[in-house]
């Protein structure tokens, strides 16, 4: 497969599945994203072993508490569980900016003056787009 279409796909499973996962479809975020991201890098030309430990990771990651009663610190380690999962898959830029980026929209959208601009859903994607922009990323070696 092209490897551009492998990097559209990767964005926008990200984002569909990350933000279907915040409708009550938590399995579509745990379970399916990871599963077709994994894929994605697989037919990408990462080995299986290192697929299968992001897929691994990933599913834990998104496990995690990230909730309201959460403390911000504990946000930003899940969040860096997250982009850190794609480690296993080599380095890229877009792992650190992912964390930022996730962990500054998510702040915003739960203030009173910022959550009319970045609404929780907006959020949910734009997090899970980012995850596939990581992919895409890394799937390319860019």
């Amino acid at each position: 497969m092209d490897k551009e279409m492998l990097m559209i796909l990767a964005m926008a499973c990200g984002g569909t599945l990350f933000a279907i996962g915040g409708t009550g479809f938590k399995w579509a975020r745990r379970y399916i994203l990871p599963l077709v991201l994994g894929i994605l890098t697989k037919i990408g030309g990462k080995s299986w072993h290192k697929c299968l430990a992001f897929m691994a990771s990933l599913m834990v990651a998104l496990h995690l508490p990230y909730g309201e009663k959460t403390p911000y610190i504990v946000k930003f380690l899940v969040f860096s569980a997250m982009f850190g999962s794609t480690c296993f898959l080599g380095w890229s830029w877009w792992q650190a900016m992912g964390i930022l980026a996730t962990f500054i929209l998510f702040k915003i959208s739960n203030t009173r003056w910022g959550q009319n601009i970045v609404f929780h859903k907006a959020w949910e994607f734009i997090t899970g787009s980012l995850i596939g922009i990581t992919i895409a990323s890394l799937i390319t070696g860019r």
